[in-house]
């Protein structure tokens, strides 16, 4: 498991100029691909994991399952459990894990990032983004939970406001806010409403942008 992890799995759902759709690519590939499966865990949380690296995932993951056979109220161990799912892609059985960590923990934004991951995974968009939107309840500094929300909402459900507004919210909290390769969410923006944001005072030198909004 990756620090900073994501899932790689966007869908082009927008026409228009290709630097727009190639700029928009990039970011959802590091997304889907880098922050959706990656950067949601904790350095405590992974470090059971990284103890047993001379284990196969699968050894790894016995372990903890009989673990959380013999302490269900073992909230690292389900967390535990649920990363190792993740890992090997068994989106079903890590959105259960997850669930039973949340049962102990409600309040874990790292934890209900990375069910949102597992239930978009699914193809349950509003699952995942109901996930991402109690995250950043939670925690409004999740810059995770704001970059998975702004794609599911542009390559899932067609909703290119609700991306920018939820993307803006990111670099408003992060100016300096970047995808996996490197390209900053605030000229992704740029991009896609032909405006260059000023995180300050949200002005722009074009068209105005979208509000920054709040939840999902």
């Amino acid at each position: 498991m990756a620090k900073s992890r994501k899932k790689n799995a966007s869908q082009p759902a927008q026409k228009g100029n290709p630097l727009v759709y190639g700029v928009v690519f990039l970011l959802a590939g590091a997304l889907i691909g880098g922050v959706l499966t990656t950067a949601v865990h904790t350095t405590s949380e992974k470090a059971p994991v990284q103890a047993q690296q001379g284990n196969n995932l699968a050894d790894q993951i016995a372990v903890y399952a009989e673990r959380v056979a013999q302490n269900p109220g073992d909230e690292k161990a389900w967390v535990t459990l649920g990363n190792l799912y993740f890992d090997t892609h068994q989106h079903e059985k890590s959105i259960e894990a997850y669930g039973r960590a949340l049962e102990i923990n409600p309040n874990n934004p790292n934890v209900l990032t990375d069910k949102g991951v597992m239930h978009r995974s699914l193809g349950e968009y509003q699952m995942a983004l109901d996930c991402f939107a109690k995250a950043i309840a939670i925690d409004p500094g999740h810059e995770t939970a704001r970059m998975n929300t702004g794609v599911v909402l542009f390559h899932d459900m067609g909703d290119k406001a609700g991306a920018i507004k939820a993307w803006q919210e990111l670099v408003r909290i992060n100016p300096q806010a970047a995808n996996a390769e490197g390209v900053l969410i605030s000229e992704v923006i740029m991009q896609m409403t032909g405006a260059r944001h000023d995180p300050g005072t949200g002005a722009g030198s074009g068209p105005r942008l979208l509000a920054p909004g709040g939840g999902s």
